[in-house]
C-alpha cells in the first residue's frame, strides 16, 4: 500500500489531531511576526496621541486614511501614549523597538487567542480541504483545478467560524505596551468593553468587521496555495526508489519546502487585502473617500474603493507595507504547518 492510500484512511480523529499539532507550533513560533505586521500597517493612520476624544473638524479630511485607531478614542484609562509615538522604519528595527520598550513578551501579544482560534481554524480548513479535494467530481476531469476551487472553499467556511476571534486579535495586537500599572489583563478587559460598546451600537455584524476583505485575501491566498503546494506534490517532491529510516524526514523536507515556495507566491498575490483588513479593523473615527465621510460603522463595503483610497492619498507603496514581515512569517508559518500536518499523518498512517 503506498503512503497516500494509507494516508486516505486515516479517521477524522487523526487528521484533526494532526492540523492541530501543526497549529501549536505555528502559533507559538510565529506570532511575533504578526504582533510587528500589524504594528508596521497601523501606524500610517496614527494621529499625535491624545487621551481625549478627537474634536470633529469642518475641515475635510484630505488623507483617506488618518483617524484615530480604536485604542486611542477611549485611551484605555491610562495606557501609555508614548510607545504610539515610536515609528518603526524597519522589520528588524521594529521587533527591536518593540522588545526594548514594551518588553519581549509584548511579541507574543495575543497568543492565547492565537491558539484558540488557530486550532479549530485549521482544523476545519486542513480536513475540509482534503475531504472536498479527495471526493470532489472535478479531481478526475480537472485535476490542476481542483486544489484551487476546494482551498478557496475550505477557507471560506474557516474564515467565517473565527472571524470574531480574528477581529479580537488583531485589535489586541496593534495596542502598544502599556505602562507598568496597566497590565494585559486591563487591556483585555477594556478591548471587551469597547467591542461591547460597538456590538450595541452597531449590531452584531461589528463582530465580523472585516470579513469580507478578510475573505479577498485569504480566498485567493488558499487558492494559490493549494494550487502551488499540490502542483508541487505532484511533480517536483522526492520519492526514494526504496524505504528507509529516512523517508519521514524526506516527506518533512519535501512538504516543508514546498509550503514555504507556495505560502511566499500566495502572500505576494494577496498582501494588499491584507494591508486593507488591518486597517479596516483597528479604524475607528470618522475617515473621508472622496467627497463622502465615513463613519465608522458604515465603512466602504466595497473592497475595492477602501484599498484604491489608500493608493491614491497615500501611493501605492502603502499597500505593500509589512509585505517583508508577512513573508517571514508565512512562508515558515505555511511550511511548519503543512509539514507537520504530513509528517503526523504519515506517523499514523504505519502506526
Amino acid at each position: 500500500m503506498s503512503s497516500n492510500d494509507s494516508q486516505s484512511n486515516l479517521s477524522l480523529k487523526e487528521r484533526m489531531f494532526s492540523a492541530g499539532v501543526g497549529s501549536l507550533l505555528t502559533s507559538l513560533i510565529l506570532t511575533p511576526m504578526d504582533v510587528v505586521r500589524i504594528r508596521l500597517q497601523q501606524q500610517d493612520i496614527l494621529p499625535n496621541c491624545s487621551c481625549k476624544p478627537p474634536i470633529e473638524s469642518k475641515i475635510p479630511i484630505t488623507n483617506a486614511n488618518t483617524g484615530t485607531v480604536f485604542w486611542q478614542d477611549s485611551c484605555f484609562h491610562d495606557l501609555n501614549c508614548r510607545n504610539s509615538k515610536i515609528r518603526f522604519n524597519s522589520t528588524v528595527e521594529a521587533f527591536t523597538k518593540i522588545a526594548k520598550n514594551e518588553g519581549l513578551t509584548s511579541l507574543w501579544s495575543g497568543i492565547s487567542i492565537s491558539l484558540v482560534m488557530a486550532i479549530p481554524a485549521n482544523v476545519v480548513y486542513f480536513t475540509g480541504y482534503e475531504y472536498l479535494r479527495d471526493t470532489s467530481p472535478l479531481n478526475e476531469k480537472y485535476p490542476s483545478l481542483n486544489p484551487l476551487l476546494c482551498g478557496a472553499f475550505a477557507r471560506v467556511i474557516a474564515a467565517t467560524n473565527i472571524a470574531p476571534l480574528e477581529l479580537v486579535k488583531t485589535r489586541l495586537q496593534s495596542i502598544p505596551g502599556s505602562s507598568k500599572r496597566y497590565g494585559k489583563m486591563e487591556v483585555i478587559k477594556d478591548l471587551i468593553t469597547e467591542m461591547k460598546k460597538e456590538t450595541k451600537s452597531g449590531g452584531s455584524r461589528t463582530l465580523f468587521r472585516g470579513l469580507e476583505i478578510t475573505l479577498w485575501r485569504d480566498v485567493p491566498f488558499s487558492a494559490v496555495y493549494w494550487g502551488t503546494y499540490e502542483f508541487c506534490k505532484k511533480h517536483l517532491w522526492y520519492h526514494p526508489l526504496h524505504p528507509t529510516s529516512h523517508t519521514n524526514w524526506i516527506q518533512f523536507a519535501n512538504s516543508f519546502i514546498t509550503g514555504c515556495v507556495g505560502g511566499t507566491i500566495a502572500a505576494i498575490v494577496t498582501h494588499p487585502f491584507d494591508v486593507g483588513k488591518t486597517r479596516m479593523q483597528i479604524s475607528l473615527t470618522p475617515q473621508r473617500y472622496g467627497d463622502k465621510a465615513v463613519r465608522p460603522n458604515r465603512l466602504p463595503r466595497n473592497m475595492f474603493k477602501f484599498l484604491n483610497g489608500i493608493r491614491r492619498t497615500e501611493g501605492f507603496g502603502a499597500l505593500c507595507v509589512g509585505l517583508p514581515v508577512r513573508i517571514a512569517k508565512i512562508a515558515p508559518s505555511c511550511a511548519i504547518m503543512i509539514s507537520s500536518y504530513e509528517v503526523s499523518k504519515r506517523i499514523f498512517s504505519h502506526n
